[in-house]
Protein backbone atom coordinates (compact mmCIF):
# COMPACT_ATOMS: atom_id res chain seq x y z
CA UNK A 1 0.00 0.00 0.00
CA UNK A 2 1.19 3.40 -0.69
CA UNK A 3 1.36 6.88 1.63
CA UNK A 4 -1.50 8.79 1.05
CA UNK A 5 -0.40 11.92 -1.10
CA UNK A 6 2.33 8.91 -3.58
CA UNK A 7 3.10 9.55 -6.43
CA UNK A 8 1.69 6.16 -7.45
CA UNK A 9 0.59 4.71 -10.12
CA UNK A 10 -2.21 2.13 -10.18
CA UNK A 11 -3.08 -0.01 -13.10
CA UNK A 12 -6.45 -2.04 -12.92
CA UNK A 13 -6.35 -4.89 -14.73
CA UNK A 14 -3.46 -6.99 -15.35
CA UNK A 15 -3.66 -8.10 -18.98
CA UNK A 16 -2.00 -7.32 -22.12
CA UNK A 17 -2.64 -3.08 -21.43
CA UNK A 18 -2.41 -3.45 -17.87
CA UNK A 19 1.43 -5.08 -18.03
CA UNK A 20 2.60 -3.19 -21.00
CA UNK A 21 0.96 0.02 -19.36
CA UNK A 22 3.47 -1.05 -16.24
CA UNK A 23 6.42 -1.48 -18.18
CA UNK A 24 6.15 0.99 -20.28
CA UNK A 25 5.96 3.44 -17.34
CA UNK A 26 9.15 2.45 -16.33
CA UNK A 27 10.56 2.46 -19.64
CA UNK A 28 9.57 6.40 -19.71
CA UNK A 29 10.95 6.96 -16.61
CA UNK A 30 8.55 7.11 -14.09
CA UNK A 31 10.36 6.51 -10.72
CA UNK A 32 7.75 6.24 -8.23
CA UNK A 33 5.54 3.09 -7.22
CA UNK A 34 3.37 1.15 -9.83
CA UNK A 35 0.72 -1.29 -8.29
CA UNK A 36 -0.38 -3.67 -11.01
CA UNK A 37 -4.06 -5.22 -9.62
CA UNK A 38 -5.66 -7.82 -11.12
CA UNK A 39 -8.78 -10.03 -10.06
CA UNK A 40 -7.55 -13.17 -11.36
CA UNK A 41 -5.29 -15.31 -9.80
CA UNK A 42 -3.19 -16.53 -12.08
CA UNK A 43 0.05 -14.36 -13.95
CA UNK A 44 -1.14 -12.34 -16.79
CA UNK A 45 -0.83 -13.91 -19.89
CA UNK A 46 -1.24 -14.24 -23.44
CA UNK A 47 -5.10 -14.22 -24.27
CA UNK A 48 -4.67 -15.32 -28.29
CA UNK A 49 -3.69 -18.78 -27.28
CA UNK A 50 -6.91 -19.66 -25.40
CA UNK A 51 -9.59 -20.49 -28.15
CA UNK A 52 -6.34 -22.54 -29.93
CA UNK A 53 -3.03 -23.38 -28.79
CA UNK A 54 -4.41 -23.74 -25.17
CA UNK A 55 -7.86 -25.24 -25.76
CA UNK A 56 -6.32 -28.02 -28.23
CA UNK A 57 -3.70 -29.03 -25.42
CA UNK A 58 -0.09 -27.67 -27.06
CA UNK A 59 0.10 -25.21 -24.18
CA UNK A 60 -0.11 -25.11 -20.75
CA UNK A 61 -1.08 -22.22 -18.72
CA UNK A 62 2.57 -21.79 -17.64
CA UNK A 63 3.81 -21.63 -20.98
CA UNK A 64 1.41 -18.81 -22.21
CA UNK A 65 2.44 -16.16 -19.60
CA UNK A 66 3.00 -12.71 -20.40
CA UNK A 67 6.05 -12.46 -18.48
CA UNK A 68 7.37 -14.28 -15.36
CA UNK A 69 7.61 -13.29 -11.47
CA UNK A 70 10.70 -11.98 -11.38
CA UNK A 71 9.90 -9.74 -14.27
CA UNK A 72 7.81 -7.49 -11.76
CA UNK A 73 10.50 -7.97 -9.30
CA UNK A 74 13.44 -6.61 -11.68
CA UNK A 75 11.27 -3.82 -12.81
CA UNK A 76 9.74 -2.94 -9.23
CA UNK A 77 6.31 -3.46 -10.43
CA UNK A 78 4.04 -4.51 -7.58
CA UNK A 79 1.76 -7.43 -8.88
CA UNK A 80 -1.68 -7.78 -6.75
CA UNK A 81 -3.39 -10.83 -8.10
CA UNK A 82 -6.53 -11.94 -6.77
CA UNK A 83 -7.05 -7.94 -5.73
CA UNK A 84 -10.39 -6.80 -6.88
CA UNK A 85 -11.74 -3.61 -7.37
CA UNK A 86 -15.11 -2.61 -6.59
CA UNK A 87 -15.05 1.12 -6.77
CA UNK A 88 -12.67 4.16 -7.27
CA UNK A 89 -12.87 7.07 -4.67
CA UNK A 90 -11.88 10.36 -7.01
CA UNK A 91 -11.87 12.68 -4.38
CA UNK A 92 -9.55 10.61 -2.01
CA UNK A 93 -7.37 9.10 -4.91
CA UNK A 94 -7.87 5.71 -4.25
CA UNK A 95 -8.79 2.58 -5.64
CA UNK A 96 -11.44 0.35 -2.93
CA UNK A 97 -11.66 -3.25 -3.36
CA UNK A 98 -12.32 -6.47 -0.61
CA UNK A 99 -8.84 -6.52 0.09
CA UNK A 100 -8.14 -3.10 1.11
CA UNK A 101 -7.64 0.56 -0.48
CA UNK A 102 -4.50 1.56 -3.28
CA UNK A 103 -3.92 5.53 -3.33
CA UNK A 104 -2.85 6.87 -6.26
CA UNK A 105 -2.17 10.12 -8.20
CA UNK A 106 -2.35 8.10 -11.68
CA UNK A 107 -5.16 5.41 -12.58
CA UNK A 108 -4.88 3.93 -15.63
CA UNK A 109 -7.87 1.23 -16.23
CA UNK A 110 -7.19 -1.73 -18.35
CA UNK A 111 -10.31 -3.66 -17.17
CA UNK A 112 -11.16 -5.19 -20.55
CA UNK A 113 -14.27 -6.28 -21.74
CA UNK A 114 -16.98 -9.38 -20.90
CA UNK A 115 -18.29 -11.57 -22.95
CA UNK A 116 -21.68 -11.02 -24.65
CA UNK A 117 -24.13 -13.37 -22.86
CA UNK A 118 -27.23 -14.52 -25.01
CA UNK A 119 -31.02 -13.51 -22.57
CA UNK A 120 -32.59 -16.75 -23.68
CA UNK A 121 -34.39 -19.36 -21.45
CA UNK A 122 -31.81 -21.89 -20.41
CA UNK A 123 -28.86 -19.70 -20.65
CA UNK A 124 -27.59 -20.96 -17.09
CA UNK A 125 -26.92 -24.27 -17.82
CA UNK A 126 -23.73 -26.51 -17.39
CA UNK A 127 -22.14 -27.23 -20.77
CA UNK A 128 -22.71 -23.50 -21.91
CA UNK A 129 -19.77 -21.58 -22.52
CA UNK A 130 -17.83 -18.20 -23.12
CA UNK A 131 -14.17 -17.39 -23.59
CA UNK A 132 -12.47 -14.28 -22.38
CA UNK A 133 -10.29 -15.34 -19.71
CA UNK A 134 -8.29 -18.60 -18.56
CA UNK A 135 -10.87 -19.36 -16.65
CA UNK A 136 -13.08 -19.63 -18.85
CA UNK A 137 -10.69 -21.63 -21.14
CA UNK A 138 -9.73 -24.14 -18.57
CA UNK A 139 -13.91 -24.79 -17.97
CA UNK A 140 -14.03 -25.27 -21.98
CA UNK A 141 -10.71 -27.51 -22.42
CA UNK A 142 -12.51 -29.90 -20.15
CA UNK A 143 -15.54 -30.10 -21.25
CA UNK A 144 -14.44 -30.37 -24.91
CA UNK A 145 -12.34 -33.06 -23.92
CA UNK A 146 -15.41 -35.11 -22.88
CA UNK A 147 -18.30 -33.48 -25.47
CA UNK A 148 -19.14 -35.35 -29.10
CA UNK A 149 -21.35 -32.80 -30.44
CA UNK A 150 -20.42 -28.94 -30.00
CA UNK A 151 -22.52 -25.85 -31.17
CA UNK A 152 -20.90 -22.56 -31.79
CA UNK A 153 -23.22 -19.46 -31.46
CA UNK A 154 -21.52 -16.69 -33.04
CA UNK A 155 -19.59 -16.74 -36.66
CA UNK A 156 -16.74 -14.01 -35.51
CA UNK A 157 -13.22 -14.46 -34.88
CA UNK A 158 -13.55 -16.40 -31.48
CA UNK A 159 -16.22 -18.92 -32.56
CA UNK A 160 -14.18 -19.33 -35.48
CA UNK A 161 -11.28 -20.27 -34.17
CA UNK A 162 -13.13 -22.29 -31.57
CA UNK A 163 -14.45 -24.12 -34.49
CA UNK A 164 -11.64 -24.69 -35.97
CA UNK A 165 -9.96 -26.18 -32.98
CA UNK A 166 -12.92 -28.27 -32.64
CA UNK A 167 -13.13 -30.06 -35.73
CA UNK A 168 -9.40 -30.67 -35.54
CA UNK A 169 -10.03 -32.54 -32.01
CA UNK A 170 -12.34 -34.98 -33.94
CA UNK A 171 -15.82 -32.91 -32.80
CA UNK A 172 -19.18 -32.55 -34.57
CA UNK A 173 -19.10 -29.12 -35.06
CA UNK A 174 -21.82 -26.12 -36.10
CA UNK A 175 -21.73 -22.73 -35.94
CA UNK A 176 -25.08 -20.87 -36.09
CA UNK A 177 -24.59 -17.10 -37.15
CA UNK A 178 -27.55 -14.41 -37.05
CA UNK A 179 -26.07 -12.63 -39.81
CA UNK A 180 -26.34 -13.60 -43.75
CA UNK A 181 -22.34 -14.23 -43.53
CA UNK A 182 -18.92 -14.66 -41.06
CA UNK A 183 -17.63 -11.64 -39.82
CA UNK A 184 -19.33 -9.13 -41.36
CA UNK A 185 -18.29 -6.35 -39.51
CA UNK A 186 -15.13 -7.17 -40.01
CA UNK A 187 -14.33 -9.46 -43.39
CA UNK A 188 -15.14 -8.25 -46.90
CA UNK A 189 -17.71 -10.99 -48.31
CA UNK A 190 -14.78 -12.76 -50.52
CA UNK A 191 -12.73 -13.58 -47.69
CA UNK A 192 -16.07 -14.74 -45.73
CA UNK A 193 -16.82 -17.30 -48.05
CA UNK A 194 -13.09 -18.46 -48.10
CA UNK A 195 -13.18 -18.91 -44.58
CA UNK A 196 -16.80 -20.47 -45.12
CA UNK A 197 -15.61 -22.95 -47.55
CA UNK A 198 -12.79 -24.00 -45.65
CA UNK A 199 -14.24 -24.54 -42.32
CA UNK A 200 -16.82 -27.01 -44.35
CA UNK A 201 -13.94 -28.77 -46.27
CA UNK A 202 -12.95 -29.84 -42.38
CA UNK A 203 -16.87 -30.90 -41.64
CA UNK A 204 -17.96 -27.53 -39.89
CA UNK A 205 -21.82 -26.83 -40.47
CA UNK A 206 -23.17 -23.55 -40.95
CA UNK A 207 -26.82 -22.40 -39.94
CA UNK A 208 -26.61 -18.86 -41.46
CA UNK A 209 -29.37 -16.33 -40.77
CA UNK A 210 -30.57 -17.97 -37.98
CA UNK A 211 -31.20 -16.79 -34.10
CA UNK A 212 -31.10 -18.81 -30.93
CA UNK A 213 -34.12 -18.70 -28.78
CA UNK A 214 -33.19 -20.88 -25.96
CA UNK A 215 -31.45 -24.20 -24.79
CA UNK A 216 -32.97 -27.73 -23.86
CA UNK A 217 -31.62 -29.39 -21.02
CA UNK A 218 -30.13 -32.85 -21.53
CA UNK A 219 -30.20 -36.26 -19.84
CA UNK A 220 -27.78 -35.59 -17.17
CA UNK A 221 -29.03 -31.68 -16.38
CA UNK A 222 -26.36 -29.94 -18.40
CA UNK A 223 -27.71 -28.64 -21.94
CA UNK A 224 -28.48 -30.75 -24.87
CA UNK A 225 -29.65 -29.13 -27.30
CA UNK A 226 -30.58 -25.37 -28.95
CA UNK A 227 -33.61 -24.05 -29.97
CA UNK A 228 -33.73 -22.10 -33.09
CA UNK A 229 -36.10 -19.23 -34.13
CA UNK A 230 -37.65 -21.23 -36.62
CA UNK A 231 -38.74 -23.92 -34.60
CA UNK A 232 -35.80 -26.08 -35.19
CA UNK A 233 -34.01 -28.24 -32.67
CA UNK A 234 -29.95 -28.53 -32.77
CA UNK A 235 -28.14 -31.18 -30.59
CA UNK A 236 -25.23 -29.93 -28.85
CA UNK A 237 -23.76 -31.70 -25.27
CA UNK A 238 -21.33 -28.29 -25.67
CA UNK A 239 -22.33 -25.06 -26.32
CA UNK A 240 -20.11 -21.88 -27.32
CA UNK A 241 -21.76 -18.56 -27.11
CA UNK A 242 -19.16 -15.72 -28.65
CA UNK A 243 -21.30 -13.26 -29.40
CA UNK A 244 -18.98 -10.47 -29.02
CA UNK A 245 -17.75 -8.67 -26.09
CA UNK A 246 -18.86 -5.88 -23.97
CA UNK A 247 -16.77 -3.03 -22.34
CA UNK A 248 -16.05 -3.33 -18.82
CA UNK A 249 -17.21 -0.54 -17.39
CA UNK A 250 -18.56 -0.81 -13.90
CA UNK A 251 -15.28 1.54 -12.47
CA UNK A 252 -16.05 4.20 -15.30
CA UNK A 253 -19.83 4.68 -14.30
CA UNK A 254 -18.80 5.42 -10.68
CA UNK A 255 -16.43 8.31 -11.87
CA UNK A 256 -18.33 9.69 -14.29
CA UNK A 257 -16.33 9.43 -17.28
CA UNK A 258 -17.71 10.19 -20.67
CA UNK A 259 -18.67 7.14 -22.93
CA UNK A 260 -18.66 6.39 -26.54
CA UNK A 261 -18.96 3.31 -28.87
CA UNK A 262 -19.08 1.46 -26.08
CA UNK A 263 -16.41 2.25 -24.50
CA UNK A 264 -14.61 4.74 -22.36
CA UNK A 265 -13.81 7.54 -24.44
CA UNK A 266 -9.77 8.91 -24.78
CA UNK A 267 -7.81 11.06 -26.48
CA UNK A 268 -4.13 10.09 -28.08
CA UNK A 269 -2.80 9.58 -25.07
CA UNK A 270 -5.15 7.43 -23.69
CA UNK A 271 -6.24 10.43 -20.97
CA UNK A 272 -10.71 10.31 -20.02
CA UNK A 273 -12.58 12.75 -19.29
CA UNK A 274 -10.73 12.66 -15.63
CA UNK A 275 -7.87 14.07 -14.54
CA UNK A 276 -5.03 12.02 -13.85
CA UNK A 277 -7.60 9.08 -15.31
CA UNK A 278 -6.69 6.71 -17.99
CA UNK A 279 -8.01 4.16 -20.03
CA UNK A 280 -6.26 1.41 -22.59
CA UNK A 281 -7.08 -2.05 -24.21
CA UNK A 282 -10.77 -3.72 -24.90
CA UNK A 283 -12.53 -1.24 -22.25
CA UNK A 284 -11.36 1.92 -24.02
CA UNK A 285 -12.47 3.95 -27.42
CA UNK A 286 -11.00 6.87 -29.01
CA UNK A 287 -10.99 8.82 -32.40
CA UNK A 288 -7.93 8.45 -34.27
CA UNK A 289 -6.09 8.85 -37.72
CA UNK A 290 -8.32 5.82 -39.43
CA UNK A 291 -11.99 6.32 -38.77
CA UNK A 292 -14.55 9.05 -38.86
CA UNK A 293 -15.68 8.21 -35.89
CA UNK A 294 -14.94 6.96 -32.20
CA UNK A 295 -13.89 2.89 -32.05
CA UNK A 296 -13.72 0.48 -29.62
CA UNK A 297 -10.96 -1.99 -31.15
CA UNK A 298 -10.39 -5.50 -29.89
CA UNK A 299 -7.32 -6.58 -30.34
CA UNK A 300 -3.96 -6.85 -28.39
CA UNK A 301 -2.00 -4.37 -30.74
CA UNK A 302 -4.93 -1.64 -30.21
CA UNK A 303 -3.92 -2.66 -26.22
CA UNK A 304 -0.59 -2.40 -26.23
CA UNK A 305 -0.23 0.90 -28.24
CA UNK A 306 -3.04 2.65 -25.94
CA UNK A 307 -0.89 1.67 -23.41
CA UNK A 308 2.06 3.21 -24.55
CA UNK A 309 0.67 6.04 -25.07
CA UNK A 310 -1.00 6.45 -21.37
CA UNK A 311 1.64 5.44 -20.27
CA UNK A 312 3.88 8.13 -21.82
CA UNK A 313 1.30 10.89 -20.97
CA UNK A 314 1.86 9.64 -17.16
CA UNK A 315 5.47 9.53 -17.30
CA UNK A 316 5.62 12.99 -18.31
CA UNK A 317 6.80 11.57 -22.20
CA UNK A 318 4.06 11.67 -24.12
CA UNK A 319 3.74 9.12 -27.14
CA UNK A 320 0.10 9.46 -28.59
CA UNK A 321 -1.50 7.23 -30.45
CA UNK A 322 -0.77 6.88 -33.72
CA UNK A 323 -0.59 3.29 -35.37
CA UNK A 324 -2.07 1.66 -38.25
CA UNK A 325 -4.54 -0.82 -36.68
CA UNK A 326 -4.05 -4.10 -37.20
CA UNK A 327 -5.22 -7.85 -36.07
CA UNK A 328 -5.01 -11.48 -37.11
CA UNK A 329 -6.46 -14.66 -36.63
CA UNK A 330 -5.26 -18.14 -36.84
CA UNK A 331 -7.49 -20.96 -38.00
CA UNK A 332 -6.15 -24.64 -39.33
CA UNK A 333 -3.45 -23.57 -41.38
CA UNK A 334 -4.70 -20.13 -42.30
CA UNK A 335 -3.11 -17.40 -40.93
CA UNK A 336 -4.86 -14.08 -41.36
CA UNK A 337 -3.82 -11.09 -41.30
CA UNK A 338 -6.08 -7.36 -41.34
CA UNK A 339 -4.17 -4.07 -41.83
CA UNK A 340 -6.53 -0.77 -41.29
CA UNK A 341 -10.12 -0.36 -40.65
CA UNK A 342 -13.13 -1.35 -43.14
CA UNK A 343 -14.28 1.63 -44.79
CA UNK A 344 -17.37 1.92 -46.73
CA UNK A 345 -17.51 2.36 -51.15
CA UNK A 346 -13.33 1.24 -51.40
CA UNK A 347 -12.38 -0.79 -54.73
CA UNK A 348 -11.20 -4.40 -54.14
CA UNK A 349 -8.35 -5.63 -55.66
CA UNK A 350 -7.47 -9.55 -55.31
CA UNK A 351 -3.62 -9.91 -55.23
CA UNK A 352 -2.62 -13.84 -55.65
CA UNK A 353 -4.95 -16.96 -55.71
CA UNK A 354 -7.46 -18.00 -52.93
CA UNK A 355 -7.32 -21.70 -54.39
CA UNK A 356 -3.79 -21.66 -53.68
CA UNK A 357 -4.57 -20.59 -50.14
CA UNK A 358 -2.41 -17.51 -50.30
CA UNK A 359 -3.85 -13.98 -51.36
CA UNK A 360 -4.70 -10.72 -50.29
CA UNK A 361 -7.49 -8.35 -50.81
CA UNK A 362 -6.74 -4.77 -51.32
CA UNK A 363 -8.89 -2.23 -50.26
CA UNK A 364 -8.19 1.03 -52.25
CA UNK A 365 -10.18 4.40 -51.37
CA UNK A 366 -9.74 6.85 -54.39
CA UNK A 367 -6.31 5.11 -55.21
CA UNK A 368 -4.73 5.50 -51.73
CA UNK A 369 -4.95 2.22 -49.60
CA UNK A 370 -7.22 2.19 -46.99
CA UNK A 371 -6.66 -1.57 -45.61
CA UNK A 372 -5.43 -5.15 -46.89
CA UNK A 373 -6.63 -8.45 -45.80
CA UNK A 374 -4.09 -11.10 -46.06
CA UNK A 375 -4.06 -15.09 -46.12
CA UNK A 376 -0.70 -16.80 -45.65
CA UNK A 377 0.86 -13.39 -46.86
CA UNK A 378 2.94 -12.12 -44.52
CA UNK A 379 4.55 -10.05 -46.29
CA UNK A 380 1.94 -8.32 -48.13
CA UNK A 381 0.63 -7.34 -44.52
CA UNK A 382 3.89 -5.83 -43.02
CA UNK A 383 4.04 -3.71 -46.16
CA UNK A 384 0.33 -2.59 -45.67
CA UNK A 385 0.81 -1.41 -42.47
CA UNK A 386 3.74 1.15 -43.52
CA UNK A 387 1.74 2.21 -46.49
CA UNK A 388 -1.52 2.45 -44.61
CA UNK A 389 0.56 4.69 -42.21
CA UNK A 390 1.57 6.80 -45.28
CA UNK A 391 -1.72 7.43 -46.68
CA UNK A 392 -0.09 6.14 -49.65
CA UNK A 393 -1.53 5.86 -53.12
CA UNK A 394 -1.29 2.81 -54.81
CA UNK A 395 -1.31 1.85 -58.85
CA UNK A 396 -3.99 -0.57 -59.12
CA UNK A 397 -2.03 -3.43 -62.01
CA UNK A 398 0.90 -3.22 -59.44
CA UNK A 399 -1.28 -4.15 -56.56
CA UNK A 400 -3.07 -6.77 -58.25
CA UNK A 401 0.07 -9.10 -59.53
CA UNK A 402 1.47 -10.68 -56.56
CA UNK A 403 5.04 -10.73 -57.95
CA UNK A 404 5.45 -7.15 -57.28
CA UNK A 405 6.48 -6.62 -53.89
CA UNK A 406 3.60 -4.72 -52.58
CA UNK A 407 5.71 -1.57 -51.47
CA UNK A 408 6.81 -1.57 -54.68
CA UNK A 409 3.09 -0.98 -56.22
CA UNK A 410 3.34 2.69 -54.36
CA UNK A 411 2.67 5.07 -57.15
CA UNK A 412 4.56 8.05 -56.61
CA UNK A 413 5.35 10.22 -53.25
CA UNK A 414 2.99 8.91 -50.70
CA UNK A 415 0.72 11.68 -49.25
CA UNK A 416 1.68 13.52 -45.99
CA UNK A 417 1.05 11.29 -42.82
CA UNK A 418 -2.26 12.74 -41.24
CA UNK A 419 -2.17 14.87 -38.06
CA UNK A 420 -2.89 12.85 -34.82
CA UNK A 421 -6.08 13.27 -33.13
Amino acid sequence: MTAPGSRAAVIVGASHAGVQAAQSLRQAGWQEPIRLVSAESDLPYHRPPLSKAFLAGERTAEQIVLRGPQFYAEHGIDLLLDFPVTSVDPAARTVVGPKGRLDFSALILATGADARRLAVPGADLAGIHTLRDLADARRLKAGLEAASTVVVIGGGFIGLEVAATAAKAGKDVTVVEAEGRLLARALPAALSDFLAERHAREGVRFLMRTAVVGFEPGAGGGVGAVRLHDGRRLDGDLVVVGIGGVANLALAAGLGLAIEAGGILVDADGATSAPGVYAAGDCASHHGRFADRAVRIESVQNATDQARAAAGRVAGRPHPLAAVPWFWTDQYDLKVQMAGLPTAGVREILRGDPAAGAFSLIHLAGDRLAAVYSVNRPGDHMAARKLIDQAARLDPAAAADAAVPLLQAAAGDPAPTPTTV
